[in-house]
C-alpha cells in the first residue's frame, strides 16, 4: 500500500492509502470509491484507507484504522499521535 497526498487546502490535507495491484482502480477524489474506504478524521486533515478487493486484509478488521493512524502520525495530522 502507498499513501499519496490527493487533496490539499489551506486548512487541512487528505491522504489516500491505495492498494497496489488490486482488481480495480480506486477513486482518489473525495471519498466516493466503490471499495467503501475507511475514513479517519484528525485535527489537521483526514486519511482515507481504501480496501483491497482481493481480501488481503480481510482477516484483520482493525487494519484500516491502524494504517490511518500510522499515516496521520507520519504526516503530523494530530499532536497526540506525535512521538
Amino acid at each position: 500500500m502507498s499513501g499519496s497526498a490527493a487533496l490539499r487546502s489551506a486548512m487541512n490535507e487528505t491522504f489516500h492509502v491505495v492498494p497496489t495491484e488490486d482488481r480495480l482502480w480506486h477513486e482518489e477524489v473525495a471519498d466516493l470509491c466503490v471499495c467503501g474506504p475507511h475514513v479517519e478524521f484528525f485535527p489537521r486533515g483526514k486519511v482515507v484507507v481504501h480496501h483491497a478487493l482481493d481480501g488481503r486484509h480481510g482477516d484483520d478488521p482493525a487494519w484500516a484504522r491502524r494504517r490511518a493512524h500510522e499515516v496521520a502520525r507520519e504526516q503530523a495530522l494530530a499532536e497526540d499521535l506525535l512521538l
